[in-house]
């Protein structure tokens, strides 16, 4: 029988090569079936590519952690809940990318997940928030889910980009456990997640063969985010936080910008801060190269300074998404 490292490298082998030899596959089908990212005036690709790369990455996420929970590995308890839970919205996800489906529907669907998440483990919600009653932290918590869902959704719009961030958080959130500020028992499932985002990327980087979809994305926020609020419960929301910094500034100021003129949020478009650049001719891979190095400085700053000097911690990850943002609105080809 496998030891336990064994079977963690036996899931995070499976799971990276589901991805690594799937894509190419799924890629072809897509084609066939006329499964296309379509160029338009809000796109910030040029030619029509296929879309819904996403069912590999959540395919290898099942299968990883089946295998982690099969072993009987000290991973969370819930982690096979959550990860059906995902594989519901990757199917809503799906239907939107090939057929379309509406806002408000897909919209209902998250608050139905989440809130079935929370109300099979309402620990989640108390112990992120102990400091409220019951039902104003299922509030909270439930709406900050939904809004961390939707922001990993509007931020997948160049290529890298959602691949990339998914690897840095899952990195630093195991840096954060084997620096003992979070449980152990979190890494095996991130493992699967994180290797499962860098085979991706090996067909997403620029210049990108397909994209995760909504398939992919819609998934990866509210797995991703059940380890934020885990993060929370166990104290360390500070450093949870930090690590997706720029994730969540690009997207609540941008979103917030076009709430306050009137513009619909929930619509694509182009005023992102990393879709800035690409309308004066600034490579995809030559954006991402910055915000790479702006996730590196938030992983440092919060796994090793802010358990230590926690006012440390928060000035550098405000200095940092401060000056990448700045970066990317002044960058030129």
């Amino acid at each position: 029988m496998l030891n336990d490292y064994g079977n963690i490298l036996v899931a995070i082998t499976v799971s990276f090569f589901i991805v690594i030899l799937g894509v190419p596959v799924l890629r072809r089908i897509l084609a066939s079936k006329g499964v296309l990212d379509n160029p338009n005036a809000r796109s910030s690709h040029s030619i029509p590519t296929p879309r819904g790369g996403g069912i590999a990455i959540v395919l290898a996420i099942i299968a990883g952690n089946t295998i982690l929970w099969l072993g009987g590995d000290g991973i969370p308890h819930s982690i096979m809940t959550i990860s059906a839970f995902a594989c519901g919205l990757g199917l809503i996800s799906w239907a939107d990318d090939v057929w379309g489906v509406s806002a408000a529907l897909r919209f209902i669907c998250q608050i139905i997940t989440v809130g079935c998440a929370l109300y099979l483990d309402p620990g989640i919600a108390t112990n992120a928030l102990p400091f409220l009653p019951i039902w104003g932290a299922v509030l909270i918590v439930g709406a900050g889910w939904i809004w961390f869902i939707n922001l990993y959704n509007f931020m997948d719009g160049i290529d890298g980009m959602t691949g990339t961030e998914t690897v840095s958080i899952c990195g630093g959130f195991i840096l954060l456990s084997l620096t003992g500020t979070l449980t152990s028992d979190i890494v095996p499932p991130l493992a699967v997640i994180g290797v499962a985002a860098i085979g991706f990327l090996y067909w997403n980087w620029s210049p990108a063969k397909i994209f995760m979809g909504d398939v992919g994305s819609i998934p990866l926020g509210f797995l991703l985010g059940w380890f934020i609020l885990n993060a929370f419960g166990d104290g360390a929301w500070l450093a949870a936080l930090i690590i997706p910094g720029y994730f969540l500034a690009d997207s609540t100021i941008t979103l917030l910008k076009r709430a306050c003129r009137g513009a619909p949020v929930w619509k694509a478009h182009r005023e992102h801060f990393y879709q800035m650049p690409i309308s004066f001719g600034v490579p995809h891979d030559r954006i991402m190269l910055r915000i790479i190095g702006a996730n590196i400085l938030l992983i440092v700053g919060a796994v090793w300074l802010t358990p230590i000097y926690s006012w440390l911690g928060i000035i550098i990850a405000i200095a940092t998404i401060s000056g990448v943002l700045w970066s990317l609105s002044r960058l030129r080809a």
